[in-house]
């Protein structure tokens, strides 16, 4: 296959008129102005939507806050409760340690004496 010379190859497409229009290429910015325009309407009337009562619906929070602020103190008060009793039931948990450990003491001198006393018999 040959390729033919620069001078040889036609042009049709320099015969062709173009039109050049400013208008063609406005059209497309206004109309994406124009969406951007409609999208930023529907946004402000949601949010006029939902949020028309605004801070004016919320309730006074000044009862919530007093019964948040009374549970807190009831949860301190039991934290506390709670490890007083771990306290005191470590205490216990020790005291009957040291009776089980004397009873055993004073067990083997019952049983040292008892031995010593049949074998005085004896």
């Amino acid at each position: 296959m040959s390729i033919p010379s620069a001078r040889a190859t036609p042009n049709p497409l320099t015969r062709i008129r173009l039109v050049l229009s400013p208008g063609a290429a406005r059209r497309g910015w206004v109309g994406w102005g124009a969406v951007v325009a409609a999208a930023l309407l529907a946004g402000a009337a949601a949010g006029r939507f939902f949020w028309s009562d605004g801070p004016a619906a919320l309730p006074d929070p000044g009862p919530a806050l007093q019964q948040l602020k009374t549970l807190q103190h009831a949860l301190e008060q039991s934290r506390l409760q709670l490890r007083a009793s771990d306290a005191r039931s470590h205490e216990l948990e020790r005291q009957i340690d040291a009776f089980n450990q004397r009873l055993r003491e004073c067990q083997e001198e019952l049983t040292f004496f008892r031995n010593a006393r049949e074998h005085a018999k004896r």
